[in-house]
């Protein structure tokens, strides 16, 4: 890619962006200069890759470089998150509410991602467990039977958790869990929230079929505050078309099926 090449956001194909974020995995930060050195091409181009990437959210530009996504990610206002990558969340409901089977019982916990699963599951009868209380907001499907957890409301992320929503588990069994997360990394699935934490894996623990994790390409390579569970518990991971391909084949390398959804439906 010369200096005067058009600069195509996420374009991972692009060797030299797939390196630039394996040095951010390694190191958490670069600075503009040490990657000029490192390619041997100019500053500018370096920083019309840094740039590229930063538009796919895949790192953060600063003045000098750019630092890693990775770092742990502290809880973020509902309203912030449902805005945040609005459209890839919304073809991931899409998608995997097309993989919800009718009479299913579905545990689906808290969470913007997860909130548009629930509002892509129509015209099936099924029934649906969820501490995710901004659910109460949507026009649900009368097909749908919607069973909500109690517990103690966090208007903050606008989910219920404490001892009555785990405990609001312990009586149901699901055939299918979907799981919203803060964070995927070789490390496993963490969530910002201890609480949620805590719910997710009560969910894990009474489902007898398959586990699946929707998270978009903003929590790639990225590592929250509390382990919710190891790569090996989830059966499928759905994220967008800007997931990184790198990082995705190195969860793939780690056994861990993961679903790119296209930014158009097919």
């Amino acid at each position: 890619m010369s200096d005067t090449d058009p600069v195509f956001p996420a374009a991972l194909s692009n060797y030299r962006h797939r390196k630039i974020l394996e040095r951010l995995f390694q190191r958490k930060s670069v600075s503009a200069d040490e990657l000029t050195q490192e390619f041997g091409v100019s500053k500018i181009t370096i920083r019309r890759d840094l740039d590229a990437l930063a538009s796919g959210k895949f790192l953060v530009r600063t003045r000098g470089g750019a630092v890693a996504v990775s770092s742990p990610k502290l809880e973020s206002l509902f309203d912030e998150k449902d805005h945040l990558a609005k459209r890839e969340k919304s073809r991931i409901g899409e998608y995997v509410a097309t993989l919800v089977a009718e009479n299913e019982t579905v545990f689906i916990n808290a969470g913007s991602t997860t909130l548009e699963v629930i509002r892509h599951l129509v015209g099936k009868k099924l029934r649906v467990v969820t501490n995710n209380a901004a659910c109460l907001s949507l026009d649900l499907d009368p097909k749908m039977e919607l069973i909500l957890l109690g517990g103690e409301y966090r208007p903050f992320s606008r989910s219920l958790v404490g001892e009555m929503t785990i405990g609001g588990t312990e009586h149901i069994f699901a055939s299918l869990t979907i799981l919203g997360i803060n964070g995927v990394s070789l490390k496993g699935f963490t969530t910002a929230v201890q609480q949620e934490t805590s719910v997710n894996k009560a969910m894990i623990e009474n489902t007898s079929g398959k586990v699946i994790v929707v998270a978009d390409h903003t929590k790639m390579n990225s590592v929250s505050s509390f382990l919710t569970c190891p790569l090996s518990r989830i059966d499928l991971l759905i994220t967008d078309w800007l997931a990184p391909e790198a990082f995705c084949s190195e969860l793939e390398s780690a056994g861990l099926r993961v679903v790119r959804v296209p930014e158009e439906a097919e």
